[in-house]
């Protein structure tokens, strides 16, 4: 393979040139224990990986298309994909729809954007990848190769090259099956720029190891979980979220047990282990060898943290290995980080009083120990620290004017790690490229340089002049007794709010009800759903789709039961 014309070596792909064979990556097995490779053995596979996509590729059809989860076809899927001059793309496998034909018609759309040569995914899988090729060639379109995910099958092999064939070394999608799915145009110089500003921030080790239950086709898990550690051919242990899902046990002993350094997860990881495991469960535990636990891709939740502190402390756990970080696809992945070392920085904030484009309150400053042992956590904003290497932060108001510190606005990202934009370019987005610098869509502020996010702007709820954000509900829901603030979701529009929870009806739906009423002031209609284990429907990163969900709940076609309501009391006057 020959690189991009003026390309030159990238140190994410040095490893396939030169593979150590006394380091690798393992993977777990769905029955228990695990599968290990050297970066050799998987050097090879992406030479056998790179000859089935060459032979298959088809002039302008330059996407390769992987629909597998966390494992070894995944990794040498891609990095065979990118040896072979193609730009490989990630997407969740079946297993994370929630039927047949919707997921039929995302693959489809998905193929066609990425005018792809070929999709890969598990053997079991290829029937519905096989439909999903067959929609995506429909009115004349190219045929869409269909490949297994396993290559060690092949006989061809390619040269390997540290050169990339193409400027791009991702399309990142940033939503799920919403019907209009859109690609970061994610550079070689993005990930490089980026995996170098995580890698730095952490203080990466490559003699140390990680484990990971991030999926890949979240950028959490490609560039922090992936890129950042191959970039230095460091030990990698991935699982794959249904396993941690299933046995959180098994994540939590990766640590404790065999002496990992670094792992990353969203807060909702922490607290549901913290739920799942008991201190019996952790006899012979050891923390100390923890150097950094990855907090994102969602607000950080200072009350499931604390849970796991509490937890884990008597073995060794220390809550300054916490590493809370804020980040979007946009920006290829980290924007900003609190480094290890002490514990996160929180805000007491005054929320009645928040007020776009004016002053914060803040009430007390503290640390995530002061939050999470709060009496109502959802006071409390825990910090996402730092801008990283190579990356700036702005707030500006709604016409795009600098604010100056402490003040509400849109945060306004830029530098080396900004993309290049979408594709198709004219996708739809809350969040927009502009000169050169990425408009989030994010409400947040800055303080002390450290950054704090609240929520995103199109899903907040504007209430005499104040915006109360969808994320601040749903941090709220917790301190109902008998709701689990992670089985529920909260949508909101100018006119209501929706809690869809998948929960049993009770008394608990009254309770939700009034208390959320009575903390909105009673100016907009308050509905509670019970609904059904897998209604909520959730992005890769395991946020809700509170659109696409509010807009099926407004035509009725979201299944569940209204179990409470409070309406707009008119005495309280409009919003």
């Amino acid at each position: 393979m020959t690189g991009a014309p003026g390309a030159a070596p990238s140190p994410l792909l040095s490893w396939l040139t030169a593979p150590r064979t006394d380091r690798g990556m393992r993977f777990a097995r769905g029955s228990g224990g695990w599968d290990r490779y050297t970066y050799a053995d998987l050097a090879h596979l992406v030479s056998l990986a790179s000859a089935a996509f060459r032979a298959r590729a088809l002039p302008g059809r330059p996407g390769v298309v992987l629909a597998t989860p966390n494992s070894v076809g995944f990794v040498t899927g891609y990095f065979g994909a990118v040896n072979a001059g193609l730009v490989p793309t990630a997407i969740a496998p079946p297993a994370r729809f929630g039927g047949r034909e919707d997921y039929v018609r995302h693959v489809a759309r998905v193929l066609r954007l990425t005018r792809a040569s070929a999709v890969v995914g598990d053997p079991v899988h290829l029937p519905i990848l096989s439909d999903a090729a067959e929609a995506a060639g429909e009115d004349g379109g190219a045929p869409v190769a269909v490949l297994s995910s396993d290559f060690s099958t092949g006989t061809e092999t390619d040269r390997l090259s540290a050169v990339p064939g193409s400027e791009l070394a991702t399309l990142q999608f940033t939503s799920g099956s919403t019907s209009s799915p859109r690609g970061v145009r994610i550079t070689w110089a993005n990930m490089e720029a980026n995996a170098r500003g995580n890698g730095r921030l952490i203080d990466y080790d490559a003699t140390k190891s990680t484990v990971s239950w991030v999926p890949m086709y979240h950028d959490l898990g490609l560039v922090g979980c992936l890129m950042t550690i191959v970039a230095q051919q460091g030990e990698l242990s991935l699982m794959r979220p249904e396993q941690f899902i299933y046995d959180p046990r098994r994540w939590v002993d990766c640590i404790a047990r065999e002496g990992m350094a670094y792992t990353a997860a969203p807060s909702f990881g922490f607290a549901y282990a913290a739920r799942r495991l008991k201190p019996e469960d952790l006899k012979g535990a050891d923390f100390s060898t923890l150097r950094s636990a990855t907090l994102g891709a969602e607000r950080h939740d200072p009350r499931g943290l604390w849970e796991f502190t509490e937890l884990c402390a008597p073995y060794g756990f220390d809550p300054a290995v916490f590493t809370p970080c804020y980040g979007m696809a946009e920006m290829t992945l980290g924007i900003t980080g609190h480094a290890p070392g002490t514990v996160p920085q929180a805000v007491h904030l005054d929320w009645e009083s928040l007020t776009p484009e004016q002053p914060v309150k803040v009430l007390a400053r503290g640390t995530l120990r002061d939050a999470g042992t709060a009496d109502s956590p959802a006071e409390w904003l825990v910090g996402s620290g730092l801008p990283i290497e190579g990356v700036s932060v702005a707030v500006v108001d709604g016409e795009g004017r600098p604010l100056p510190d402490g003040y509400l606005g849109e945060l306004v990202l830029s530098g080396s790690s900004a993309a290049a934009g979408y594709e198709p370019p004219d996708a739809e987005s809350s969040s927009r490229f502009v000169d050169g610098s990425v408009y989030s869509g994010d409400a947040g502020f800055l303080l002390d340089g450290q950054t704090y996010v609240l929520g995103r702007l199109g899903d907040a709820l504007s209430v005499r002049g104040r915006n109360i954000y969808a994320e601040d509900l749903d941090a709220r829901l917790a301190d109902t007794p008998g709701v689990d603030r992670y089985r529920c979701a909260t949508l909101v529009d100018a006119r209501r709010i929706v809690v869809l929870a998948e929960h049993e009806p009770g008394p608990w739906a009254e309770r939700l009800a009034e208390a959320l009423s009575l903390y909105i002031g009673g100016v907009v209609d308050v509905t509670v759903v019970s609904c059904r284990r897998g209604t909520i429907q959730r992005t890769s990163s395991g946020k809700p789709r509170r659109r696409p969900m509010l807009t099926q709940y407004l035509e009725q076609k979201l299944p569940g039961e209204v179990v409470a309501h409070r309406p707009r009391r008119p005495e309280e006057g409009r919003v």
